[in-house]
This record gives structure tokens, sequence and C-alpha cells, in this order.
């Protein structure tokens, strides 16, 4: 919640003077802290820009060997090079704007970076998540199912866009929603001001959120899970006509002696 004016903070929480000049102090003495410690902040800043520039500069690299070798063009690294594009725009769209708010507890860059930053780390989870699922659908059919293994690069292409139309649309609450709200200034303090995110009612929130959980969550390792423990029941075991349970070699093995026993 944002103030305008001083009165109005004051009065919403029934504050006295005394309790203004304390919030004033401590805000100040951190402040003071901020202010005082410019070698937590270069360090941090070192930390932030190398995480960034290596998330740039080795995804860019992925994504520039599979575009220029036709032999990289396989199925799975062209899954994998819409991975790292989706983490090349996390690196330079969203870690060095969650760094800012990290240190300054305020923001200061362009107020449009308020809804675009939001976004794009919303838009980039959403690829990564579903860019996995799909390699796992690949895999479980070129394992389980060779002889109509995988997809048509063709078909691949059009799942990756609806996957890039389905990460977009529901990411775009976060582009609407978040806004710069100005706190209001107490004193000498500077005026704050905070990106902040104002959903359009208390419902939306929670059906937003849960349909996140499944998206980002549920659904993805649903059929993740699914198909790399069939993928590890058919490496590690066999699985014998009409029975879907995965059984030990050794166990397969004994099994098929005791039946050319009872045949003899």
């Amino acid at each position: 919640m944002a103030f305008s004016d001083y009165d109005s903070f004051k009065q919403h929480f029934n504050l006295t003077e005394k309790d203004i000049e304390n919030i004033y102090q401590n805000l100040k003495n951190k402040s003071n802290i901020a202010t005082a410690s410019p070698e937590i902040v270069v360090v941090l800043a070192l930390l932030y820009g190398l995480i960034s520039l290596v998330a740039v500069l080795g995804n860019g690299l992925v994504i520039l060997v599979v575009l220029t070798k036709n032999n990289m063009q396989t199925l799975t690294n062209i899954f994998i090079a819409n991975l790292a594009c989706s983490d090349v725009a996390l690196g330079i769209f969203v870690i060095p704007f969650q760094f800012q708010t990290a240190i300054l507890q305020r923001w200061v860059v362009a107020e449009f970076m308020c809804n675009m930053a939001p976004f794009v780390k919303n838009l980039s989870v959403n690829v990564s998540v579903l860019s996995l699922t799909l390699i796992a659908i690949d895999r479980y059919m070129a394992v389980l199912h060779p002889l109509h293994a995988g997809f048509h690069k063709t078909v691949a292409i059009v799942v990756l866009l609806i996957i890039w139309l389905v990460s977009t649309l529901s990411a775009v609450p976060y582009a609407l929603f978040h806004t710069i709200e100005s706190m209001f200034k107490l004193k000498d303090l500077p005026e704050r001001k905070m990106c902040v995110v104002k959903w359009p009612s208390e419902n939306f929130r929670i059906l937003y959120g849960a349909y996140l959980i499944l998206l980002q969550y549920v659904v993805p390792l649903s059929i993740i899970t699914f198909s790399y423990i069939r993928i590890t029941c058919r490496i590690w075991g066999n699985t014998l006509p009409g029975n879907e349970t995965c059984l030990p070699r050794g166990r397969a093995r004994n099994n098929n002696r005791k039946k050319v026993g009872n045949h003899f």
C-alpha cells in the first residue's frame, strides 16, 4: 500500500510524531548503511554481471552452433536451442533489474521496464519448463516407440511456436498489472519509487496463481516424471507383453527359465 502524502500515512496507522521520528531514524540508518558499504555493492554488481554475462554468452553460443552447423540441427538440439533463447532473454531483461531492486530497494530505471522485466521473467520460466517437457516427450518416443520416434521437424517447429504463444499469453498479466508507485517523501529522505503488482481482484490473483502452478509445475512435472520412469524401466529392465510394470533383468530372466523348464 502506498500513500501520497504524510498526513494520510499518519492517520491510516494512527501514528504519533514520536512514531514517525522512529520510522524516519530507522530508514535513515538503513540508507546510511547502504551508502557506507560501496564494496558490497561493487562485489554484488560483479557477481550479478557475471551471471548475466555467462547466461547470455553461454546460451548464445549454443544457439549459434545449432543455427550454423547442419549436423547439429537434430530435433533434440533444436529444443535445447529454444531453451537457450529463453535463458538469453532472462540474462538480458531480468537479472540486471533484479540486482538494482535488491540493492537499492527502489526502482531507478525506466518505468516501462517495471512491466517488461516481470513479463520476460514469467515468459522465460514458461518457455523453459515447456521446452523441458517437450524434450522428455521426444526422448520417451525415441526409446519406447523407436519406429514412431519423435516429431517431424515441421511439426516440432509448429509445437515450439505454440509453446511461445502459450507462454506469452500466460505472462501478459504480469505486464498489465505491474506499475510504479511513489512512496511519500518523509522529511529529507529521498522519495522512493517501487515496482509493485496490483491485481484487479483477489479472485483473479488466486485463479491466475493456480493456473501458473498447473502450467509451470504440476503438468510438466507429471509428464516428465512419467516419461523418464518409463525410459528407465525400458533401459534397466524388461517389460513383458501384456504387463506394463517394470521388472529387473534378473527377475525377468528367472521367469523365462521357469517357463522353459515347465515346458519340458
